[in-house]
C-alpha cells in the first residue's frame, strides 16, 4: 500500500491572491482544514504551498489584520512538503514527522497535484497492516501448535 492508495484524490486548489476570508468559507463550506495554492487552477497545477485552518488563525492573530484584509499568499505555508504517490505508509509518516505537519500534497512523477494525505488517511492504513501482522502472529502460533 502506498500514499497514492489512500489519499484523497479531489483537492481543493486556491492562488495566493486569493482573499483568506473566501478561502476560509471555502474551508468550512467543504468541511476540510487546507486547502492547496497553485499559480493556476488548470492542470498541470504543483504545489506552491499549502493554507491550513491554523496558518489562517495563527496568520491573522500575527498581523492583527481583519481576515478580509488578508490573502492567502500572507498565511500560506510556502514550499510545503510534498509526498510522491508512491511513497510507502512508512515513509509518508517519517516525512510528516521531521516537518512536523499533518497533511502533505501528494504528487505525480512530474510534481503536479494529484491528491493530499492526512495523518488520519495513515493511522487506518497503518491500523489494517497492524491487524494483517497480528493475524499472521495467529495464523503462525495455531501451525506451530502455540510455540
Amino acid at each position: 500500500m502506498n500514499v497514492g492508495d489512500i489519499c484523497h484524490r479531489n483537492v481543493y486548489l486556491v492562488k495566493p491572491g486569493e482573499g483568506l476570508a473566501d478561502a476560509a468559507r471555502e474551508m468550512q463550506r467543504r468541511r476540510i482544514g487546507a486547502l492547496v495554492v497553485v499559480t493556476d487552477l488548470a492542470a498541470p497545477v504543483r504545489p506552491l504551498g499549502i493554507v491550513t485552518d491554523r496558518d489562517i488563525v495563527c496568520g491573522q492573530l500575527l498581523r492583527k489584520a481583519d481576515l478580509r484584509a488578508l490573502t492567502v499568499a500572507d498565511v500560506m505555508t510556502s514550499d510545503p512538503l510534498t509526498l510522491p504517490e508512491s511513497s510507502g505508509i512508512s515513509e509518508a509518516i517519517a516525512a510528516l514527522r521531521e516537518r512536523g505537519v499533518r497533511r502533505a500534497p501528494v504528487v505525480n512523477p512530474a510534481q503536479d497535484t494529484v491528491g493530499i494525505v492526512t495523518i488520519d488517511d495513515l493511522l487506518p492504513a497503518v491500523a489494517a497492516e497492524l491487524n494483517a501482522l497480528a493475524r499472521l502472529i495467529g495464523t503462525q502460533s495455531l501451525h506451530e501448535g502455540g510455540r
